[in-house]
């Protein structure tokens, strides 16, 4: 069974008017599912480092009846999204892709609100499918970044058999 982006957002109980920041939203599945639930007053700010991939997130979200903000970003460097400012922060997929890994995890601790709630998803290492196994990260590699950063795991979620999901917060 494959993760479900809808259920990772429904688990994460986003309220209707919030902020979210999806960092390596690729092809948008976490953005249109968030977007679903926040409503026209919400704020998606979606963050890749590939531009056609924000330029085709934008124009599908835009046809599904939402708006959102795009930035090209390399995760690799400082973010310019102001301290704080996301109520929900998503990294699905991508942190075993990033070299500084605490360096991300940080700038994920600096943009999520103090009382905000960050979804982390990787890839499970036992996995026989998808990314290269060398690149994947054992949970308790994920848990140590976290904890070097002043963020906690509030709980794990199903996040099916190739996945493991972490709700996270300060």
């Amino acid at each position: 069974m494959f993760l479900s982006p809808r259920q990772m957002i429904d688990m994460m109980n986003m309220k209707p008017g919030s902020t979210v920041v999806d960092l390596g939203s690729g092809s948008g599945a976490y953005v249109y599912e968030a977007g679903r639930v926040l409503g026209p007053a919400g704020k998606i700010i979606a963050v890749d480092i590939d531009q056609d991939k924000l330029k085709l997130v934008a124009d599908t979200a835009k046809m599904g009846g939402f708006i959102i903000d795009t930035l090209f970003a390399d995760l690799e460097k400082k973010l310019l999204i102001s301290d704080y400012s996301a109520d929900y922060v998503i990294l699905a997929n991508t942190l075993h892709q990033i070299d500084n890994k605490e360096g991300l995890i940080s700038e994920c601790a600096r943009v999520l609100s103090p009382v905000g709630e960050m979804l982390l998803v990787e890839w499970h290492k036992k996995s026989n499918f998808g990314p290269d196994k060398e690149l994947l990260l054992e949970k308790e590699t994920i848990n140590k970044l976290l904890k070097n950063v002043g963020l906690r795991v509030m709980r794990e979620l199903p996040a099916g058999e190739y996945h493991y999901a972490y709700l996270i917060g300060h």
